[in-house]
């Protein structure tokens, strides 16, 4: 056997041998978690190095004028009334849907006013002109509990017509389960109360450098007002007229927006589905035909789980009725309160 071949025997030989195989694989072991814990660190450390989106409006700049501020458990909650001015019907709370506020609801409140109700629209944590906590616990328990203290301490003991949109769907549903007393009905504008389990990712974003990327994307990719149009777009199934578009995003301008969506991601779950038929106030329904954010099939479980709950389906509308068919939208909501 000649040289070159002996050699390349023996080399042969030795990576065959079982100890040299096991030395390979944890030498490649060893090399691949020194490459992925370089990345974790980059990762963990690039989010605090990349620059944020400057989000310096402020909230008491862009006040209404029957705007009131109150603090409820340390937080400062923005929320608008109009008073029935004699006629007493009753009391209307209006809760708005994600990334909304009191505005969503400009053509609901005066109208019902006028009417004889006393209404209040409330932004929650977080939306519109209320505060933004970092770390909130945006679940519709936490949120329902907030605003029957607001309640209670603006109108001790009184009871409530709840009405919500959306997000706001949930809140109120959970208001009625924490006081079936004081809930004298209950309206679900496409109540968003799909139930949705923790996942794995609402657990990673514990991690702060997690929370802190989804900061950077929420600013840089969603509040802008080009982003806020196509959201409207695709809301309202219509273009959105300037004065909308404005009304939606001037309030995402304020200090600490960016943060809200990592703690909506975290926040724990309010099973509210598997007691929805434990709530006893009558219940509307009122959804849009062509809903792509809660589809009508939403509304359609939903009066099955309720008892006695009556939907409406506005004919070609899409996921914000109240505002874009408001004379059908009022109608409806009108004839329910008064029954």
């Amino acid at each position: 056997m000649n040289w070159q071949g002996k050699n390349s025997a023996e080399r042969m030989k030795g990576l065959l041998d079982p100890g040299n195989k096991n030395n390979w694989w944890k030498g490649l072991l060893k090399k691949t978690a020194l490459v992925l814990l370089a990345i974790f660190i980059v990762l963990s450390l690039l989010p605090y190095l990349l620059p944020q989106v400057e989000l310096g409006g402020d909230r008491y700049d862009l006040v209404y004028s029957n705007s009131n501020f109150s603090q409820v458990r340390n937080i400062d909650l923005h929320y608008r009334i109009w008073e029935s001015g004699g006629a007493d019907k009753g009391n209307i709370l209006l809760v708005h849907g994600f990334g909304a506020s009191t505005f969503s609801w400009r053509y609901t409140a005066p109208y019902l006013q006028e009417r004889g109700y006393r209404v209040l629209a409330v932004d929650l944590p977080g939306f519109g002109l209320s505060e933004r906590v970092i770390g909130f616990d945006h679940s519709a328990d936490n949120r329902a509990d907030l605003l029957w203290v607001l309640l209670d301490q603006l109108y001790p003991g009184e009871k409530w017509h709840l009405v919500g949109h959306s997000m706001g769907g949930a809140t109120v549903s959970s208001m009625a389960l924490m006081e079936t007393e004081r809930c004298i009905s209950l309206t679900l504008a496409a109540g968003a109360l799909a139930q949705f389990e923790p996942s794995l990712f609402s657990y990673f974003l514990k991690y702060p450098p997690a929370s802190r990327w989804i900061r950077v994307i929420a600013g840089r990719q969603m509040l802008n007002e080009e982003r806020v149009e196509m959201l409207l777009i695709s809301a309202y199934g219509r273009e959105p007229e300037p004065a909308e578009i404005e009304g939606y995003y001037l309030p995402l301008t304020v200090e600490n927006s960016d943060a809200v969506l990592a703690d909506l991601i975290k926040s724990a779950p309010t099973p509210l589905l598997n007691r929805v038929s434990e709530i006893r106030a009558p219940v509307l329904l009122i959804w849009g035909e062509n809903d792509t954010w809660v589809p009508l099939n939403q509304g359609i479980d939903l009066e099955k789980l309720i008892p006695g709950a009556t939907l409406v389906v506005l004919e070609s509308e899409g996921h914000c009725p109240m505002e874009t068919a408001p004379g059908l939208f009022n109608y409806y909501l009108q004839n329910f309160l008064e029954k």
